[in-house]
């Protein structure tokens, strides 16, 4: 069996050990929120969108410096951090989705969310059923195991919260690496040697697969990353008419299982104006089912940011798709909330 070595480091936690720590929270000083207004206005007074504000449109010499020491946490130490002190009220949705956007532009830079080439995603109920066809879980009030996405760095505003539920959880996937190498070392192989992928993205691939296997776990210049995202995992067996076996259902079932036990996962209740920043290569995140307001001015909105960041991370060859999903298709019409 060849010798894994575990993780060292912030990034291998457990959420019982910092849920009473607060250096993943990140506070907006009152003159840091001002000078985000003032921001904010200039872009409004120049008719910038949205998504073409770039960073030399809001320079923010107060709060870039935080922001690069809150990037270098997510990138080198625990793997993310949740931005609090924006105020709600203050702004509106539109406006906080600015603010949002002009953050992202001082951590990284904006990269394809969907084959449609979306950069902001709104993720609401759509009213879709989780695991019909053509629908992902973000278009659903389901609850979301455990995944990685595919970009560096995510980031989640919250705009508005659901009735109940829709509790969001970040896991360290450097610290489950190193409980499945106490428990279940002879799992790891199977882990690193990784999985097929269903691909709904894959336009030059009629079957739809990944055509080699993608590694959950894997080394490069003695960094290790994860990736996984079970459920294209079990769709791209399918696919591929080849079951999974016995000790590969087990392997995905212990990481599923340790990335959910209630003392290595951190819980979290985003309010609105919160952002919650992820890095994608050591962490996780889920979300549990939600049940939604009736009036549809207040069901939960978030509004969802995928970025590469500088510099980036080194990666095996095998490691799969990370740059965001390339755009091929007409941008998506999708209803927005009220």
């Amino acid at each position: 069996m060849p010798t894994f070595a575990p993780v060292t480091g912030a990034s291998a936690w457990r959420g019982a050990e910092i849920a009473q720590d607060t250096g993943w929270i990140a506070t907006l000083t009152a003159a840091e929120v001002a000078e985000l207004e003032g921001a904010l206005r200039g872009v409004q007074a120049r008719g910038i969108p949205t998504t073409a504000i770039t960073r030399a449109d809001v320079p923010l010499p107060l709060l870039a410096p935080r922001l690069a020491a809150w990037l270098a946490e997510a990138r080198d130490g625990r793997g993310f951090f949740v931005l609090r002190g924006l105020p709600a009220a203050r702004f509106s949705e539109v406006e906080r989705e600015a603010i949002f956007w002009a953050i992202g532009t001082h951590l990284g830079s904006a990269v394809s969310q969907n084959s449609h080439g979306e950069m902001l995603g709104h993720v609401f109920d759509q009213g879709r059923t989780y695991g019909s066809a053509n629908t992902r879980g973000y278009q659903t009030k389901a609850r979301l195991d455990f995944h990685t996405d595919r970009c560096d760095l995510v980031g989640l505003l919250c705009q508005r919260r659901a009735k109940e539920g829709g509790l969001s959880s970040v896991v360290s996937t450097m610290a489950v690496h190193n409980e499945i190498l106490r428990v279940r070392p002879d799992l790891l192989p199977i882990l690193y040697r990784g999985f097929h992928y269903s691909e709904r993205e894959a336009a030059d691939n009629p079957a739809g697969v990944t055509p080699r296997p993608i590694p959950v776990f894997s080394r490069q210049d003695g960094v290790l990353s994860c990736r996984f995202i079970r459920n294209p995992i079990e769709t791209g067996a399918q696919r591929r008419g080849i079951s999974l076996t016995e000790a590969e259902r087990e392997a995905l079932e212990l990481m599923s299982t340790l990335s959910a036990r209630e003392d290595m996962r951190l819980d979290m209740m985003l309010e609105p104006g919160d952002m919650q920043f992820c890095n994608n290569y050591v962490t996780t995140h889920a979300r549990t089912e939600f049940e939604d307001w009736p009036e549809p001015e207040k069901r939960r909105l978030m509004v969802r940011l995928w970025l590469t960041v500088q510099p980036r991370r080194p990666l095996a060859p095998d490691f799969g798709e990370h740059d965001g999903i390339p755009a091929r298709l007409a941008p998506e019409a999708a209803p927005l909330p009220a």
